[in-house]
C-alpha cells in the first residue's frame, strides 16, 4: 500500500473534520449592544438631582436706575407686558433671550441653573423657596431690577428635611403644652 492509499484509506474511515464556526461577528454585536446600553443609561442619568438643598429657576430682569421714577416706570410697564405675552403662551425661554438685561442668563433662556440657598436677593430667594414650581411669578424687584421667575425645580437635601421634621415635632408638642 502507498501512501495515497494510506491517505485515501484514512480519509475514508474518519469523516472530514468541519472548521470551526467563525463567531467573531456575534462577539462584536454583543459589544456594540453593551455599548448602546451604556450609553443609553449614562443619557438617562444625566442630570441628577443635586445632593445639597438647592433650587433651579428661570427669569427675566428688566434693570431701572433706582434715582430715576420714569426710568422705573418703563421698566415696569416693559416686565408687566412680558409677563402678559408670557401668559398669553409666548415661550419665556425665547423672550428672556431677546429681552432679559441678565446677560449672564438671557443666552440660556433665563436658565439660572442650581442653586443653594442665600444665593439670591430676598425678594427672589422669597419667591424660589415658597412658590410652587413652573409657576410664573408676579413682577419681583430686587436691587437689580424687576424680575419674572419660574421655579424650574426645587431639591431639599434628607439632612434639611430630618431638620425640618424635627422643627416640626418639636412645634407640635409645644402647641400641645400650651393647650393642656
Amino acid at each position: 500500500m502507498g501512501e495515497e492509499d494510506v491517505a485515501l484509506k484514512a480519509f475514508r474511515d474518519e469523516p472530514p473534520k468541519e472548521e470551526p464556526k467563525d463567531r467573531t461577528k456575534w462577539v462584536w454585536l454583543g459589544i456594540i449592544v453593551l455599548l448602546v446600553a451604556m450609553v443609553a443609561f449614562l443619557w438617562m442619568d444625566r442630570n441628577p438631582r443635586p445632593i445639597s438643598t438647592s433650587v433651579r429657576a428661570r427669569h427675566i430682569l428688566i434693570s431701572f436706575d433706582p434715582n430715576d421714577p420714569v426710568d422705573r416706570g418703563r421698566a415696569h410697564e416693559r416686565i408687566s407686558e412680558l409677563r402678559e405675552r408670557i401668559e398669553a403662551g409666548e415661550s419665556f425661554e425665547r423672550l428672556a433671550r431677546t429681552y432679559s438685561d441678565c446677560s449672564a442668563s438671557a443666552r440660556r433662556g433665563g436658565d439660572l441653573g442650581w442653586a443653594p440657598r442665600d444665593t439670591y436677593a430676598t425678594a427672589f430667594e422669597h419667591y424660589c423657596w415658597g412658590a410652587e414650581v413652573g409657576a410664573l411669578s408676579d413682577v419681583v424687584q430686587t436691587q437689580f431690577g424687576f424680575h419674572l421667575i419660574i421655579v424650574e425645580d426645587r431639591h431639599i437635601a434628607d439632612a434639611d428635611l430630618y431638620e425640618i421634621e424635627l422643627e416640626r415635632r418639636a412645634f407640635e408638642e409645644l402647641r400641645e403644652q400650651e393647650v393642656e
